[in-house]
């Protein structure tokens, strides 16, 4: 049984009624969205910098090993040179 599953089965009746509620309005979805667009864009300004980062510009370098690859966006060119010449 998948972790939702269960978590439902688990939850007693007036909780049951209060999530129902929220999925009606659409407040689990909204709630979800959220989540998952925290986990898609957590850099929003550049770790150089610190500029916000516009999407339609930013340069992205994804490393580490195979398994556990991490993220980092920068605003331009040069923040991302600085990174990797300055990474220890």
């Amino acid at each position: 049984m998948n972790r939702l599953a269960k978590l439902v089965q688990e939850l007693d009746y007036d909780d049951l009624l209060k999530i129902r509620k929220d999925i009606a309005e659409g407040n689990m979805l909204r709630l979800i969205e959220e989540r998952i667009a925290a986990f898609e864009n957590p850099n929003k300004v550049c770790p150089v910098c610190g500029v916000e980062l516009d999407p339609s510009t930013a340069m992205t370098l994804y490393f580490g090993p195979k398994g556990l690859r991490q993220r980092a966006s920068f605003d331009g060119e040069d923040c991302l040179n600085s990174f990797l010449n300055n990474k220890v």
